[in-house]
């Protein structure tokens, strides 16, 4: 008797048909993100890191002198508070200093760079170093970049608070797309001819310089990884391991130059229970290794698996021997741990939402590349029957997956948004990811009414004529958005912050309003 199957033997997906589908499921989860950006609006620091910039744009008018004021801005940042030059410049043009109307911008530049900088470097390592197709290449990063968004511990602080997501978000994305720029100068050829081989090196020793003025979380991973890379060119003799070799301590004598900042030492005042740094690197590996633990959902599996599945025609074919699957895992697992220390060193805790969101970053494009690693080392064992029966080719084309794999893939995702619960959360499934949560703002007009009750905020504190304004709490706040006024202990520092951007005496939180009476 014949037995029963859910598809039909021989029937499967097409890489561009995968692709494709990928693409649309990408493309419909960020439309939520990008609409709900309209209603945000400036928050906390967003307003003390562009005291200067708000006063040069409202008595100028001129770019040109909010450019300076920036400039006068991280060079007293860089003595009262912190070293992190590039950020700190980038946070005094938050674009609500134009115009409350104008900070939309800062969801589309967090969340479009954390899009274009995964693609370049999925693009670079796949397509180019790997050799995968190109169907191949975008489903890839579909894949990663729906696990970055929908998934983020903290989207509100990823995607919708200028000054966070820059620090971070926006930080990770450079020195991402430095390394992509980096393997892509490693790979020309000299025969590319020596002006196109300068113009990259020249780019990429300007966006290095650039990447060390990020947060030390960032500079200490990449700083592992650029020596781990230059030490394998020196290994491999490779022709431009002394170009490589200059890159790096240029990187590593800014990340220098960040960390000497007078004002690192006035911060570090603040902070209260910090470890010792064998301490720190103890609880770096043992909270590291429990992180990536944690963060291996369903929805991680079932991507991996349609990962592994799209690119074993260019494993099969490429040339790297995937000898040490064993070792190489371990060295991601400490490398990924790295990330954790400065933050247990100087607070002794793992870091806020923010800090998590790049963790996860790093997390998921780690897993991605240890998933391809291991099943190129299946293959060239000969124990990867399970992967060379899920990616079976029809004679007729090797860019094919079984419908039986795509579809178990699917329902490991359905079933991971369905029973997604982050932390915090009071119930499970899909409106706690990020697009579901951001169209249920938009859907009940949550973000619309917040928008409404922050518009008539601003009226008071843009009228000349109210030296001192009480401002009410607003009552209806998106999941996605960081908050309102803190009503904690931040809020006298909050509430000075108000009062210097906005050219106000004082400005206080009202008491909330009495709920009317039968």
């Amino acid at each position: 008797m014949e037995k029963k199957r859910f598809f039909p033997q021989g029937f499967s997906f097409t890489h561009k048909q995968i692709a494709w589908l990928c693409a649309a499921l990408l493309a419909v989860s960020l439309i939520p993100l990008y609409g709900i950006s309209f209603f945000t609006h400036p928050y906390y620091d967003d307003f003390g890191f562009s005291i200067l910039t708000h006063a040069a744009w409202r008595d100028t008018g001129s770019v040109g002198a909010v450019i300076a004021a920036a400039w006068r801005n991280t060079v007293g940042i860089r003595q009262t508070w912190q070293g992190m030059y590039t950020s700190s410049f980038l946070c005094a043009l938050q674009p609500g200093l134009f115009g409350e109307g104008f900070y939309w911008i800062a969801t589309f530049l967090l969340l479009s760079g954390l899009l274009a900088s995964t693609g370049f470097f999925v693009w670079q390592l796949l397509r180019k170093s790997l050799g995968a197709g190109r169907a191949a290449t975008l489903a890839a990063w579909c894949c990663l970049a729906f696990l970055l968004v929908q998934f983020a511990p903290a989207p509100d602080e990823a995607f919708f608070w200028y000054n966070g997501g820059v620090t971070y978000t926006l930080m990770w994305c450079l020195l991402l797309l430095t390394s992509a720029l980096w393997l892509r100068f490693h790979r020309l050829d000299s025969r590319a001819g020596r002006g196109k081989n300068a113009a990259l090196y020249l780019l990429l020793l300007l966006l290095l310089i650039l990447s060390g003025g990020a947060g030390y979380s960032l500079l200490l991973f990449f700083s592992a990884c650029f020596l781990l890379f230059t030490g394998h060119a020196f290994l491999r003799k490779h022709p431009k391991k002394w170009a490589h070799l200059f890159a790096l301590l240029l990187f590593l004598g800014c990340f220098a130059f960040n960390m000497v900042a007078p004002g690192n030492a006035v911060r570090a005042k603040t902070l209260h229970g910090g470890l010792s740094a064998p301490m720190a690197v103890a609880q770096s590996l043992y909270f590291g290794f429990a992180l990536i633990g944690h963060w291996f959902t369903l929805p991680v599996l079932a991507l991996l698996i349609l990962l592994a599945a799209l690119l074993l025609p260019a494993l099969r074919a490429s040339p790297f021997s995937f000898a040490r699957p064993g070792w190489v895992t371990l060295l991601c697992g400490c490398l990924f741990c790295i990330q954790l220390t400065a933050t247990l060193f100087t607070g002794n805790y793992l870091g806020d939402g923010r800090t998590l969101n790049i963790y996860y970053d790093t997390y998921a494009l780690m897993m991605g590349f240890l998933v391809l690693y291991w099943a190129g080392w299946a293959q060239r064992r000969g124990w990867g029957g399970v992967f060379r029966d899920a990616g079976a080719a029809v004679p007729a084309s090797p860019e094919r997956i079984k419908g039986s794999v795509l579809a178990i893939a699917a329902l490991l995702l359905l079933w991971g948004c369905l029973s997604y619960q982050p932390e915090g959360a009071e119930s499970y499934g899909p409106q706690n990811m990020t697009a579901g949560s951001a169209a249920l703002s938009l859907l009940r007009g949550e973000a619309a009414d917040y928008d409404r009750q922050i518009r008539k905020r601003n009226e008071a504190l843009h009228d000349p004529a109210q030296p001192d304004v009480a401002l009410r709490p607003a009552t209806s706040i998106p999941k996605m958005f960081v908050g309102d006024i803190p009503l904690g202990a931040s809020q006298e520092y909050v509430q000075r912050l108000y009062a210097e951007y906005y050219g106000k005496d004082t400005v206080s939180v009202a008491p909330a309003a009495e709920a009317p009476k039968e």
